[in-house]
């Protein structure tokens, strides 16, 4: 019978969908019931579907379900007003409901909306929402941030409990709110689509889901009259141009390839023609946003025939901009692989000595742009020293295979 493993691929996959449609249904201020709610349901599927096979509309059992529990918990509560009014709006079909044009229609993006309230932090508002709605865990919300597990715990624990002070907090804000809480929305989507073109753990490099997901919702902000604005567009962009290359992301055995060994003929065209679209859309107005220059570098990679082709001066150019705004670690990071192209490796080891080193020390990629740095400076003992780090802190099955094959390259096995 399925087990934790079960229960943690379910929630995944269901929970923000079935948070954010019952909430709508039943209201923010019942959120600590919806979430019990929605635990059952998933523990009832584990034990059920092995058994009686899992239904055609997975999540609409499973909101179905969690729906029953919430009425029959309200019931046992003897809340007898409450519970004709819950009744009443649990019946209320999909497609009912009265929105004004400006309004949103998702309810997975009316609810990280409602997360990225401004009385609470932005790190705050985006990891909330990363857990809630994505159903990320606190290991992937602080990677992503580069942060302790513990600090971004706290950070989460805060946020919940400032919402739930206040239920209003969490209810789905007015249309002239819209673009006060944007930007917010915009870095929790940005970080899920990131986790899933980089999965953090498991035996696959991507969560195509969550790239999916993303571009879903980063979609419905480009169409909607209050949020379609350039730097949407930009986003949108970025997304599909990451997303053109999943299918060359991988061999036929599924081992990773970097973008220089990828074959560019496999390539999504179709992708690619959205790309453009958002890019071409993403020009109106003078508006230059980080998603601009990000788009702006991945366009680099797209129209160049080759890896040794590409604009590596434009592309660099861009990420000088991009660290000027940000001071990103990962940014700089980045910054030092395209400087190896313009000025070579022993250039980029001398940027990459003078990076924050105590930020970058547990991310993987860091410890693989040194050991790569290093092979090609010469320096094989460096190389091997820096690969083995970065196995060491990878969890990725495709990303510890990787290393390995680069260490073999150097003719060593890895120390651990």
């Amino acid at each position: 019978m399925p087990g934790s493993a079960t229960v943690e691929h379910l929630f995944r996959h269901r929970a923000g969908q079935m948070l954010a449609t019952l909430i709508r249904m039943f209201g923010a201020a019942r959120i600590d019931l919806i979430e019990d709610a929605i635990q059952d349901s998933l523990l009832r599927a584990v034990k059920l579907w092995p058994l009686e096979g899992e239904p055609s509309n997975p999540t609409a059992w499973l909101i179905q379900v969690a729906r029953n529990a919430l009425l029959d918990k309200l019931r046992r509560l003897s809340r007898e007003g409450e519970w004709q009014a819950a009744e009443k709006a649990a019946g209320v079909g999909e497609g009912s409901a009265a929105l004004f044009a400006h309004e949103l229609r998702d309810d997975q993006l009316r609810l990280i909306f409602a997360c990225c309230h401004p009385a609470i932090s932005r790190d705050a508002q985006v990891a909330v929402t990363l857990k809630t709605v994505g159903g990320f865990s606190t290991r992937e919300i602080a990677r992503a941030y580069l942060a302790p597990e513990a600090t971004v715990a706290q950070r989460i624990v805060r946020a919940k409990a400032r919402l739930r002070s206040d239920p209003a907090m969490v209810a789905v804000p007015p249309p002239p709110e819209l673009p006060i809480r944007l930007d917010a929305v915009l870095e929790a989507l940005y970080l899920m689509f990131n986790e899933g073109y980089s999965a953090l753990d498991g035996e696959h490099l991507v969560r195509v889901d969550l790239c999916a997901e993303a571009i879903r919702l980063v979609e419905l902000l480009a169409g909607h009259p209050l949020t379609a604005h350039p730097r949407v567009h930009a986003m949108a962009a970025l997304f599909y141009f990451h997303a053109a290359r999943l299918p060359a992301r991988s061999d036929a055995a599924g081992e990773l390839l970097l973008l220089a060994d990828q074959d560019r003929s496999l390539w999504n065209q179709s992708a690619l023609a959205h790309a453009l679209r958002h890019l071409e859309r993403s020009a109106q107005g003078d508006e230059v946003s980080t998603y601009h220059l990000e788009a702006e570098i991945a366009s680099c990679h797209t129209v160049a025939r080759d890896w040794e082709s590409t604009d590596w001066a434009h592309v660099l150019a861009c990420y000088d901009e991009l660290l000027a705004r940000s001071g990103s670690p990962v940014v700089a990071l980045n910054r030092v692989v395209a400087l190896a192209q313009v000025e070579g490796a022993e250039c980029a080891l001398r940027e990459l000595d003078r990076l924050d080193a105590a930020a970058l020390t547990q991310y993987y990629p860091y410890h693989a742009t040194r050991g790569e740095l290093l092979r090609l400076a010469g320096d094989t003992g460096g190389a091997r020293a820096a690969l083995d780090q970065g196995l060491r802190l990878a969890s990725s099955a495709p990303v510890r295979r990787f290393l390995t094959r680069r260490m073999e390259i150097l003719g060593f096995q890895s120390l651990k």
